[in-house]
């Protein structure tokens, strides 16, 4: 077993004056809204260092802000406001310890409203700042200690990222837990550890889980209670692997990602050669590489490459209960939504968006910026960004106006059957 880790340190509302400038937009990967089976909410790409290749796994400290065990764990309203810019409608001094949405805020929190739904919401709960459009504070003739912002939703996601997170780590928690503490680590009693693995400053280890030999995971990572690190696998700093993460041989995991419980990370590709009726298994020597600032959902598999590797791009999402085929690329800043599915040797660009049901087949290339909506199949190159829709998908457009003749076509072929009747009676 490991040495034990030392247990690790945690840590009135009325008008102010303006604050730092106006918010300054940053870069966007945005859908078109409102059209059928399109997603409709923005998606931004967050300012800060590009993700790089889980290659660069051996840190040294010269990654940014996301280090719990030195990352500040409150701001006040001012520091806040230069950090996002705007325009701080609130005593600067206030207090803030963490975010949350408007209907579970509380005093000490920043939370956001872009309506007066949400904004009356997190009054009542008396929340401590309240990123708002300015138009919507405008109109409110009550005090509200707020932060205008141009995109409150964007502004608070970003806001959020500078806040330690404590899901597993709460200090009044830590003696319920039964942690070991010493050696900058914690490692649960009932986790079992390789004296082979490598585990960085601050990494946290929960009940049940196991890490296996050759494991090396980056300062301040927490592996989640039941958790399998099977062999040779290599974890980056500040990760989140949540209860139940299956992580198979080979694998290499970049930092500050974020892994859903039952994801299972370089299981065995799909694979087969067969003759006269039998199927005979195709050897999966590959491996996984997920770079820096991914998300992986809940039961999402993510297959090992047959021979190379199959690459999840910097900073993509993943949903719960995605297919990732042997051998898929998948360029920085994708977004898979749920029950997706990518078939082996396909190429995902670039701020690329499947939306849910989407099924891609083989050997299929997407160029960066490509849409496709919910339900679609791909099962050609596509070349060009936009979006695509149907089965087979094509352009949204040629799509929508296919589906206008379809809901015409019960019309005609009443008219038809009138006409038929016409000549009849002429021929009669």
């Amino acid at each position: 077993m490991r040495a034990p880790g030392r247990r690790l340190e945690a840590s009135g509302r009325r008008k102010g004056s303006p604050g730092s400038e106006p918010e300054a937009p940053d870069r966007r990967l945005e859908t078109s809204g409102g059209e059928p089976g399109v997603p409709d909410r923005r998606l931004e790409a967050l300012d800060g260092e590009p993700g790089t290749s889980a290659r660069r796994l051996e840190t040294s400290g010269r990654r940014k802000e996301r280090n719990i065990s030195v990352q500040k764990t409150k701001f006040t309203a001012g520091e806040l406001a230069e950090r996002i810019g705007g325009e701080l409608k609130a005593v600067s001094e206030i207090e803030i310890t963490g975010v949350r949405g408007a209907p579970d805020s509380e005093p000490g929190y920043l939370t956001y409203a872009e309506d007066r739904r949400n904004l009356e919401l997190a009054l009542k709960r008396g929340a401590g700042l309240i990123l708002l459009p300015a138009d919507l504070y405008q109109k409110m003739e009550e005090e509200v200690p707020a932060l205008l912002v141009e995109n409150p939703r964007r502004a608070y996601a970003r806001l959020a990222e500078l806040f330690p997170d404590l899901r597993y780590l709460k200090e009044d928690n830590l003696d319920d837990m039964n942690l070991k503490r010493g050696d900058e680590k914690w490692i649960h009693p009932g986790a079992l550890v390789a004296e082979e693995a490598e585990l960085g400053s601050g990494v946290k280890v929960m009940a049940g889980a196991i890490i296996g030999s050759g494991v090396r995971i980056g300062a301040g990572s927490r592996i989640g209670a039941g958790c399998i690190l099977v062999s040779d696998i290599r974890v980056g700093e500040d990760c989140l692997l949540h209860p139940g993460v299956k992580v198979m041989p080979g694998t290499e995991i970049g930092s500050r990602v974020e892994i859903q419980s039952g994801a299972v990370l370089g299981s065995d590709g799909f694979g087969y050669a067969t003759e006269e009726e039998k199927h005979y298994k195709i050897p999966q020597q590959g491996r996984v590489i997920i770079e820096d600032e991914v998300e992986i959902g809940a039961l999402t598999a993510v297959d090992r490459g047959t021979a190379g590797e199959t690459r999840i791009g910097a900073g993509s999402k993943i949903d719960n209960l995605v297919q990732i085929s042997h051998n898929v690329k998948i360029g920085p800043g994708t977004l898979i939504a749920g029950q997706s599915g990518v078939a082996g040797s396909t190429t995902l660009g670039s701020g690329v968006v499947l939306a849910g049901q989407v099924g891609v087949e083989d050997h299929v290339e997407l160029a960066d910026g490509v849409t496709i909506t919910g339900k679609a199949k791909v099962s050609r190159d596509i070349k060009k960004p936009g979006v695509y829709s149907g089965i087979p998908a094509q352009e949204h457009r040629v799509y929508l106006r296919q589906q206008a003749r379809l809901r015409r076509m019960e019309r005609l072929q009443e008219r038809v059957e009138e006409l038929e009747d016409k000549v009849n009676e002429l021929l009669d």
